[in-house]
């Protein structure tokens, strides 16, 4: 975390990694009803002012909405990249999970490959790569790509290809996940925490072993709403059972935020159109004010 302890928060507008709409709007409804008033006083906030979709150009029947995402994707490349160089530490808010190539990207051009690490909470793995997705969503595929093991059309721009090493990839709290997935955390050295082992072994414990595993490297910690078990977070297009309860992500979150040990974040998959009642809005602002 930078000691100024000043922000940038980056808007994310795309969807279409996914099959669903509404996280698009995710950062323009949170700032709204929440976030902007937590943030004000020590971040800058990075619109998207760039087209928010391109037509086709790039070509590949296995990834669907190739051109918008890798377009999305490049650009707020850039306003990750403005973030670092102003010495504030990004948070990328909003949109499928997709955008986390470009997320890893900026912090594998600041610190060097080898010494990035991600912090993945996440119902999913999103490891697949074009020739071993079942859906041929992008979401699906961002870490493969980060890892530079996607077809080149996926790629964004980054310095540094690959941009992260598995052996530097923790995913917390996946259930959701293909066989194929398996194969390629296996062969690349990921680690795997599934919401079984989280229960077992108790939060603490995975957050003692991450951090000192990570020691020395710059992290980059990814959470996706859907990590939250469905019974308690509906505002998004993957609400699924079985996942983390609300109490422990929160724990999750708290425990490496607080730590110091952070350079950047993305809140992403949220579909305030979902939220009927605002109680996930309400969970959401909570972890947001764990950066006060």
């Amino acid at each position: 975390m930078t000691d100024s302890k000043k922000y940038t928060l980056c808007e994310a507008p795309v969807c279409v990694g996914s099959p669903t709409q509404g996280t698009e709007e995710a950062y323009s409804y949170l700032l709204e009803h929440g976030v902007k008033k937590i943030f004000e006083k020590n971040a800058y906030f990075a619109f998207f002012t760039s087209e928010r979709t391109k037509k086709a150009e790039l070509c590949d029947p296995r990834l669907i909405e190739l051109e918008t995402v890798v377009h999305v994707c490049k650009e707020l490349l850039k306003n990750q990249r403005r973030a670092f160089e102003k010495g504030t530490f990004p948070i990328t808010v909003g949109g499928d999970h997709s955008i986390v190539m470009s997320s890893v990207s900026a912090l594998s051009e600041v610190a060097g490959a080898c010494n990035t690490a991600v912090i993945y909470i996440d119902g999913h793995t999103d490891i697949n790569t074009e020739k071993t997705t079942i859906t041929g969503r992008i979401h699906g595929m961002p870490l493969a790509e980060t890892l530079g093991i996607c077809t080149e059309l996926l790629d964004i721009g980054c310095k540094n290809k690959p941009a992260l090493y598995g052996k530097n990839l923790y995913i917390i709290g996946a259930h959701s996940i293909d066989d194929a997935e398996y194969v390629i955390m296996k062969e690349h050295g990921v680690h795997l925490y599934t919401p079984e082992e989280v229960a077992r072994r108790g939060t603490d414990d995975i957050t003692r072993e991450v951090l000192r595993a990570t020691e020395g490297k710059m992290i980059h910690l990814s959470f996706d709403v859907d990590s939250i078990d469905g019974s308690e977070f509906l505002s998004t297009g993957y609400a699924m059972s079985g996942g983390l309860p609300y109490k422990t992500v929160f724990s999750f979150l708290q425990s490496f935020i607080s730590s110091g040990r952070l350079s950047s974040f993305d809140c992403v998959e949220y579909n305030p159109s979902l939220d009927k009642t605002g109680k996930d809005l309400e969970k959401l602002l909570d972890i947001f004010k764990l950066f006060e």
